[in-house]
């Protein structure tokens, strides 16, 4: 998880700096490598690519109060959320949230209300901690429950393990931290099909050791297998909690 604050960390003093010099209601420094369009309230920011994500914009605009980020070789289907202080208060409010593609874009655009400015903008990606998964068997095939697991934040995945195989109406728990896991790791659900093709959940949680769900609890997340062989359809159906 630490590439992905490193990558949303880039983003973040971008939209700081462009916050900054909107909510003083000064002309933005040149400094900051903000553009103006003519004489308008539109300011752009270019962001160069670096070793650690690529290019990106951000449109504002300060008198229509809304804003147009667009991102590439972020990581790929994390969330993203903006977050800003209003002027008389110390909390962070939610103002916009996207989720990347998969294949690493992002685009986020709305806008803010009078009261919520963007003053100290922050942007934060989330995973929603995980301590295992499940899969029901409704296909006519054999299944086996495993992961992919990524430690450099998504850029790589590796497979895991596998459970045993399970006949169709049944069903198989798989434990992250009985199978090592790393805790931390990026981790999607893996559903082997015996003699047929393998599916792969497109939902990202990161791996979790300690009860994340209710108290004394494990959080698990729900998968459903069905359909034939060489078509087998894998449906996500959210996460339910386990007492231990």
């Amino acid at each position: 998880m630490q590439k992905t604050t490193r990558w949303i960390g880039c983003y973040a003093a971008v939209l700081l700096m462009i916050a900054t010099g909107v909510v003083g209601a000064a002309t933005p420094k040149s400094e900051q490598k903000l553009r103006q369009a003519g004489g308008s309230s539109v300011y752009f920011y270019d962001v160069a690519s670096s070793d650690t994500h690529g290019t990106g914009k951000l449109m504002l605009d300060v008198k229509q109060r809304r804003f147009v980020f667009n991102g590439q070789d972020f990581i790929p289907l994390a969330e993203i959320a903006l977050r800003a202080r209003a002027e008389d208060s110390s909390e962070y409010v939610i103002f916009a949230t996207g989720k990347v593609t998969p294949s690493g874009n992002l685009h986020i655009a709305g806008s803010w209300e009078a009261g919520v400015v963007p003053r100290d903008v922050v942007a934060g990606g989330t995973y929603e901690l995980l301590n295992g998964f499940h899969l029901f068997n409704e296909g006519i095939f054999i299944a086996k429950l495993a992961v992919y697991y990524s430690t450099d934040g998504g850029l790589t995945w590796t497979e895991s393990g596998h459970t045993d195989g399970i006949s169709r109406y049944e069903y198989a728990y798989f434990s992250l931290r009985d199978h090592g896991i790393p805790e931390g790791a990026l981790v999607r659900e893996h559903a082997i099909v015996v003699g047929g093709k393998d599916r792969t959940g497109s939902e990202i949680f990161q791996c979790a050791y300690y009860a994340c769900g209710l108290e004394f609890s494990q959080k698990y997340a729900g998968y459903y297998i069905s359909g034939k062989t060489w078509n087998p359809t894998l449906s996500y159906k959210g996460t339910f909690n386990i007492r231990f």
